[in-house]
């Protein structure tokens, strides 16, 4: 399942499993064909991990529904063996690349290699398992492309027409990078809205960190020591604005603003000490810049539609006779 990978979410309940997952003779042979063989055992893999994946999305899997699942991710089993057994050295190749690729950015999601091993050796693999599986699915997809590729081509005719049928899409508005330091007109800690005196106060520190950076102090450094915009003070203040997606006060100055110019706004939510490092007026994408994004989206439209019917002439060549009871 191409989404399987959540179940480590719920490893550790591996003991809730639903009797979907019942225990399956490891020498039964539930599927085969030529050149390959599914036993009982790698099913029952397969179903364990298929139950935790809905687990972790808080779907409980109905025992009635267990033949349908069951059928499914036999299914599943039989395409990664058809396509494996088609595969060639750069197919092999692009799939352990593709695989390393998955594995890193799932252990990112943990806080150590550590915990992210704890996780994946609960669901019953071990970490050299886990990386073949990845490795298998990745395969079995990168197979179906390349084999695809000649009737899935976008043609010329093909981008021009999604061009023309999706202009507004193609439509960039109005940005402008810019930097800034806020304070802020309440309380960070409370949310309590400042008094006059406190506003006060407030104001006439913007204006210390205008005439600052009017005298050319570093603008990253005042952002780091004044600013109350927690979301961007660590990084200098950067942001980007959207024109019709900004505080309007802010916004309506910043547009007519050139770059390295730097001023003081005052907004319902505070004071702004704003300066423009870069605008980019609104334009219309042209078709050379977006032909690529437009030919892999139709490219990949067409491979979804094609799949199924690819999927049944291989087990048709194959001659795959079903034993799942």
């Amino acid at each position: 399942m191409k989404d399987w990978y959540k179940c480590l979410l719920f490893a550790l309940s591996i003991g809730l499993v639903s009797n979907i997952c019942r225990a399956a003779a490891p020498i039964k042979i539930v599927a085969r064909g030529i050149g390959f063989s599914i036993t009982g055992a790698e099913l029952e893999k397969a179903c364990t991990i298929f139950v935790l994946t809905q687990a972790s999305s808080g779907v409980d899997v109905p025992p009635a529904l267990e033949r349908v699942y069951r059928t499914r991710l036999l299914d599943d089993l039989i395409m990664n063996k058809l396509t494996a057994l088609r595969a060639n050295p750069t197919d092999k190749w692009r799939a352990s690349q593709k695989a390393m690729e998955s594995f890193k950015a799932q252990r990112e999601q943990y806080v150590s290699a550590v915990a992210f091993e704890l996780k994946v050796e609960a669901t019953g693999l071990t970490m050299v398992a886990f990386k073949r599986q990845l490795e298998t699915e990745a395969l079995a997809s990168i197979v179906a492309k390349r084999e695809l590729r000649p009737t899935t081509a976008a043609t010329e005719g093909d981008v021009l027409k999604f061009y023309n049928d999706h202009n507004k899409q193609w439509r960039l508005l109005e940005t402008a990078k810019v930097a800034h330091v806020l304070l802020s007109k309440s309380d960070g800690a409370t949310g309590r809205r400042l008094n006059p005196d406190e506003r006060a106060a407030k104001q006439a520190t913007a204006a210390k960190v205008l005439g600052k950076a009017t005298a050319g102090i570093d603008f990253k450094q005042l952002a780091k020591e004044f600013s109350e915009d927690l979301s961007t003070k660590e990084t200098g203040g950067e942001l980007l604005l959207v024109r019709g997606a900004s505080l309007p006060e802010v916004e309506k100055m910043v547009f007519t603003m050139q770059p390295n110019q730097v001023v003081l706004v005052e907004s319902e939510l505070g004071y702004h000490v704003v300066k423009v490092i870069e605008r980019k007026p609104a334009k219309v994408r042209k078709l050379s810049e977006v032909s690529n994004e437009i030919r892999t989206h139709l490219q990949g439209q067409k491979f979804i539609k094609q799949l199924p019917g690819y999927y049944d002439r291989l087990k048709k060549q194959a001659g795959v006779r079903l034993t799942l009871k």
